[in-house]
């Protein structure tokens, strides 16, 4: 369906931080623009968006756009704010926390309670999205990055049978978009710093010890103690320790693929 958005940009719009938006549905490219530019950082946590800026800027109507906010609004990408405005999410420490306990809560269960049907063939799977995410550049490959720590969860997740589980742990997708911009921004985190966080984990995993794993994915989350303030790669030194295994996955460098 062709749309107002293909058009070319005006002159004085070529440095645009939002691709031009084209494809099927309109809205949704909209949203799917917008998406790629707060995770790829240009667009900061806690920046106002300008519907009038963003609507000359996108060649789309007001009502279209608000009907992209919403879209992001439901990923936990950006929160609206009465007689305030539209603003990119930026979760506060405590938010971070809570939603960490409680995903952490989930797949440390799911975990738990069907690591016998974890195997091999899966470990391969997910060595090689780790793979993947140590060849991410930052900020460009940000939204790559999401995609894949997605990917990883997920098949931690598929350990347990339960649909119920599945649900909750679904329920909370969108706002890990927001709560990995905030992981990177708390802790000063590059692209392989989350590669070998996940890493750590996986080896975890391989140990086949349950109790392990379990407590590899908590820590992962919530780290090890009340507010845990360490980088991401202290706390991935942590994990290898508790699963006192060698990282023979990893290049000669420490991260995967480097």
């Amino acid at each position: 369906m062709a749309s107002r958005a293909a058009q070319p940009l005006e002159s004085n719009q070529t440095d645009s931080r939002v691709r031009p938006p084209s494809g099927l549905r309109l809205v949704d490219d909209v949203a799917d623009a917008l998406e790629d530019a707060i995770l790829a950082g240009r667009m900061r946590p806690g920046e106002r968006l300008t519907e009038m800026r963003l609507c000359d800027e996108l060649t789309v109507s007001r009502t279209t756009l608000r009907e992209a906010l919403l879209i992001l609004q439901q990923r936990g990408l950006v929160r609206s704010e009465p007689r305030r405005g539209t603003f990119v999410t930026r979760l506060s420490r405590e938010e971070a926390h809570d939603l960490c306990l409680a995903r952490s809560l989930l797949e440390s269960y799911a975990l738990a309670s069907g690591f016998a049907s974890l195997d091999a063939s899966l470990f391969d799977e997910m060595q090689a999205i780790v793979d993947q995410m140590a060849a991410c550049e930052y900020p460009d490959d940000l939204p790559r990055l999401i995609q894949l720590d997605h990917a990883f969860h997920d098949q931690v997740k598929s350990a347990s049978p339960s649909p119920a589980i599945y649900e909750l742990w679904s329920g909370m997708n969108g706002k890990m978009r927001a709560l990995i911009l905030s992981s990177i921004e708390f802790r000063h985190a590059g692209t392989r710093d989350v590669a070998e966080f996940h890493q750590v984990v996986l080896d975890a995993l391989r140990t086949g010890d349950a109790a392990i794993a379990t407590r590899a994915v908590v820590v992962h989350y919530i780290g090890e103690g009340e507010r845990d303030g360490r980088t991401l790669e202290q706390i991935s030194q942590s994990i290898e320790r508790m699963s006192s295994v060698p990282s023979i996955h990893r290049s000669a460098t420490g991260v995967p693929g480097a």
